[in-house]
């Protein structure tokens, strides 16, 4: 699993390549919050080109959601794919990473 960051005007994107399972969760959470404190005031996922999710990716994503929320930075998904959607969907949980108005 590889994040990229790309920090515009006021979002940053931070693009996630691979799967985004059990697997790779703990490293992932390493990278994702490495260096929070530099990210604009808005969080934009990138998950297109994620492979995989599984629960505990989805549990990832949430905490990161939580976390960015107590920072006053909103966290929302810009790209995804179809097996991502899917999991979301199943979980009643795409509305929760919607872009805020």
């Amino acid at each position: 699993m590889n994040i990229s960051r790309k920090k515009s005007k006021d979002t940053s994107t931070l693009t996630f390549e691979g799967d985004l399972t059990i697997y790779y969760v703990s490293q992932i959470k390493d990278e994702l919050f490495a260096d929070y404190e530099k990210l604009a005031d808005k969080i934009a996922l990138d998950l297109s080109a994620v492979g995989e999710i599984d629960t505990a990716g989805v549990q990832l994503l949430l905490f990161a959601k939580k976390f960015f929320s107590s920072v006053h930075r909103p966290l929302f998904i810009t790209k995804s794919n179809e097996s991502v959607d899917s999991v979301l969907t199943a979980l009643d949980l795409n509305t929760q990473f919607a872009m805020e108005s």
